[in-house]
């Protein structure tokens, strides 16, 4: 999903080299918010479906959600019909809670039950909503490292501006109690740490101008630097009831070589191990508890432990890995539908061994 065009910007180096390798045939790409937003959704519809038939595509890939309206059913009940008999998948890497909290875009619904296999960031009852409304195949594709926008040296610099480190927003819903578990949290978590650690604590982030100690927003594509700037950092998603589910902050910031103190998902810790990968906490005072070990270690500790995760996340966690998966997984699809080979197992490579 770009809300500007090009703004995926790995997805896109990473197709393209997939088709100048020759491991793709051939590629068209439709920033479909973009023309969306222009045009309406109906249209947007419309635009796929033509795309795809004139293509004579092999694969549909819709990555993202629709945030702006419904979709045209009937156009995506068309592009399943089409001669070619195209794979038909989406990706989704948002996380939604219930009919109050972060409700499921009615998009998303419309679309997953029209797909033939929705690949998503977290499972559990995510996957389970997703096969009541109708989605036949769910394979877990865990964000990952953006290894194009952010493909700087893992950090060595002894010397730094701050202890520790954490970019989040405070958003602030429009519905009474509609914060979603993780956003709620921060407020506590962020004043226990200014107490904790003062002026060497570094908060970044839209929505915080009534905390004396925030610093204001940064650039995503800026993050590197202010991640840098400290010894630690820390994060968490925003549900943690979800199976496997964070975002893609984790693998970004762990990939820079800072040491990476996380809230917990259930089963997250077998994709980036615990003391090894990551540091998860369950509770305020063991975020505080985990910052405060880190920091007692020697520069050198600290500093050897935060390489070897970001090796490890830089050699099986990229963006370019998780896209190997998606197309091989479509491969495996089209190979189902066209010569009635038995569907593809989910690919679990990147769980940590």
């Amino acid at each position: 999903m770009e809300n500007v065009e090009g703004e995926q910007r790995a997805r896109r180096k990473i197709f393209s080299d997939m088709v100048e390798s020759g491991r793709l045939e051939a590629l068209e790409i439709l920033p479909y918010v973009v023309y969306g937003r222009k045009h309406g959704s109906k249209q947007m519809c419309q635009k796929i479906y033509e795309l795809a038939r004139d293509f004579q595509a092999d694969a549909i890939y819709w990555q993202g959600i629709w945030y702006d309206g419904s979709l045209d059913e009937k156009m995506l009940a068309r592009l399943t019909e089409l001669p070619a008999k195209p794979v038909f998948c989406n990706e989704n890497g948002d996380a939604f809670g219930n009919f109050w909290v972060a409700p499921y875009p009615k998009s998303l619904i419309s679309l997953v039950k029209y797909t033939d296999v929705c690949f998503n960031q977290g499972l559990g009852r995510m996957a389970e909503h997703f096969k009541s409304k109708g989605a036949k195949h769910i394979h877990l594709l865990p964000a990952a490292y953006d290894h194009v926008s952010f493909n700087q040296p893992i950090n060595n610099q002894a010397e730094k501006k701050y202890d520790l480190v954490m970019i989040a927003s405070l958003h602030r819903p429009r519905k009474p109690f509609a914060s979603m578990p993780g956003a709620k949290q921060r407020p506590y978590l962020i004043k226990a740490f200014h107490e904790e650690f003062g002026d060497k604590f570094a908060l970044f982030g839209h929505g915080w101008s009534e905390f004396s100690y925030a610093r204001g927003p940064v650039d995503f594509f800026s993050q590197v630097d202010t991640y840098n700037s400290a010894r630690v950092a820390i994060g968490g998603p925003q549900f943690s009831d979800i199976d496997y589910y964070d975002s893609n902050r984790i693998f970004n910031t762990i990939a820079t070589g800072i040491p990476y103190v996380s809230g917990y998902s259930p089963k997250f810790d077998q994709i980036l191990k615990d003391g090894e990968h990551c540091h998860y906490y369950k509770t305020i005072q063991e975020a505080v508890d985990k910052v405060k070990w880190l920091l007692s270690l020697s520069e050198q500790q600290r500093q050897d432990m935060g390489r070897k995760a970001a090796e490890y996340v830089r050699t099986h966690h990229t963006q370019l890995h998780r896209m190997e998966i998606l197309v091989k997984t479509l491969e495996g699809i089209r190979a189902h539908k066209h010569e009635n080979k038995p569907f593809p197992n989910q690919d679990l490579s990147f769980l940590a061994i």
